[in-house]
């Protein structure tokens, strides 16, 4: 169970940077990294014996979810499993009816494993202190490229590091930054890890800056001011650390207040870049997707167009067939498409449910939780200006589920 949270990050991984590794080679090799098929039967293998020993009762579970979590699971899982039966029955697409159901059962494996096995078998405060091990170490690698082969190390004028695409650095950049957190604030470290800690931190925040991505920046700098109001010191001396912060801060705004939010309006119009990153404006980027997810969700309003949708038709949604301009980047606009109506509503009820679950949490007793629950809370705005996370395949998608699953465990006296 260690390895499959390790295979998150290692599956995403690019050796471009390594001469003569090739961008592709049979099943094995794929964007000079790890092929997803490999990634998939690590999965399956390893994963499918977790869930079969649950199933088999062959455990102790020590670690209970609430009842009202495990019915939603179930009724999106259901939810999924019928109408995309329904959309091999009545839709006529390039797709096989096996890659469609495969994709589904995938989609449902995901979630099963990840939200609800995972979380049950290893403690909040050990997938912190794990993860941030790993995204930290990729942090450092990732930034060592910057210098040592540049030419590698970005994609469309953006920073990717170590890993094959944008997306993939700007998640383990921001895990980093925010796991982080739950050492500074948490736990007792001597001088030299508070100096290291304090380093990882800067790397992770400037390689997010190198991305350009305004959403992930607006992330860290909301779970850092949360941690400073919700985590209480440990000493008179981080104590006072917190109080002149907090006044810094408050200067800070007082004084430069109206220029940061003039800068922020530049920065949503597109007037301003982040990074390297050409300038863009954010706000008619981001209504420009919505609108084209809602003319794809009007062509199937009530069956959908299947998990397969934001893949291209020709290839019957093979590897490396993903086209952007059939993803929806909205949450509910995403769930209509893939599902219809139907969708929209059960992902609505969760994404509401989510908000309330993360929001009680953090007034958790347990600090891992509560860590989360600020992990969480940052990330509800960019899940919702997305897409459902439902693949196997992406770093997000697994991150959150876990995430989620550790929200929803039973605290009875929390």
């Amino acid at each position: 169970m260690y390895f499959l949270i390790a295979l998150i990050f290692i599956s995403k991984i690019s050796l471009h940077f390594i001469p003569g590794i090739p961008y592709v080679m049979s099943n094995i090799i794929f964007q000079y990294g790890i092929h997803p098929y490999i990634n998939i039967i690590l999965c399956l293998l390893i994963g499918g014996f977790l869930i079969l020993k649950r199933l088999l009762r062959l455990e102790f579970i020590n670690q209970v979810q609430l009842k009202t979590y495990s019915f939603y699971i179930f009724i999106l899982s259901l939810y999924l499993f019928t109408i995309t039966n329904l959309q091999i029955l009545f839709l006529s697409t390039t797709e096989s009816w096996w890659m469609q159901l495969t994709a589904c059962m995938m989609s449902l494996f995901t979630i099963y494993l990840y939200g609800k096995i995972l979380p049950t078998k290893i403690s909040a405060e050990s997938f912190i202190k794990m993860t941030q091990q790993y995204c930290i170490t990729l942090c450092w690698l990732s930034l060592g490229l910057l210098f040592l082969s540049p030419s590698t190390s970005f994609m469309g004028g953006r920073f990717i590091g170590i890993f094959k695409h944008i997306p993939h650095m700007v998640s383990v950049s921001t895990i980093g930054f925010i796991f982080s957190l739950y050492f500074l604030f948490c736990i007792d470290q001597n001088r030299i890890q508070k100096i290291y800690l304090y380093l990882s931190l800067l790397c992770s925040c400037v390689l997010l800056i190198l991305t350009g991505t305004r959403s992930a920046l607006a992330a860290v700098a909301m779970a850092m001011l949360l941690s400073f109001i919700l985590f209480r010191s440990k000493s008179v001396a981080g104590q006072f650390f917190k109080v002149s912060i907090m006044i810094f801060l408050i200067l800070f705004s007082l004084v430069f207040g109206n220029d940061i939010s003039n800068y922020a309006v530049q920065l949503a119009r597109g007037e301003k870049s982040v990074g390297l990153r050409a300038a863009q404006d954010g706000l008619t980027s981001r209504w420009d997707e919505v609108l084209r997810g809602y003319e794809s969700f009007q062509e199937q309003p009530w069956l959908g167009s299947g998990i397969l949708s934001k893949f291209g038709q020709s290839d019957d949604g093979s590897i490396g067939n993903y086209d952007a301009n059939k993803d929806p980047h909205n949450l509910l606009v995403s769930a209509g498409v893939v599902g219809g109506w139907g969708l929209i509503i059960v992902v609505g009820l969760g994404y509401a449910g989510l908000i309330i679950l993360s929001i009680y949490r953090l007034k958790s007793k347990n600090k891992a939780i509560k860590m989360l629950a600020i992990f969480m809370v940052t990330q509800l705005p960019i899940i919702f200006i997305y897409h459902m996370h439902i693949s196997i395949g992406g770093i997000a998608d697994r991150i959150y589920w876990i995430v989620i699953g550790y929200l929803a465990i039973n605290f009875k006296h929390d």
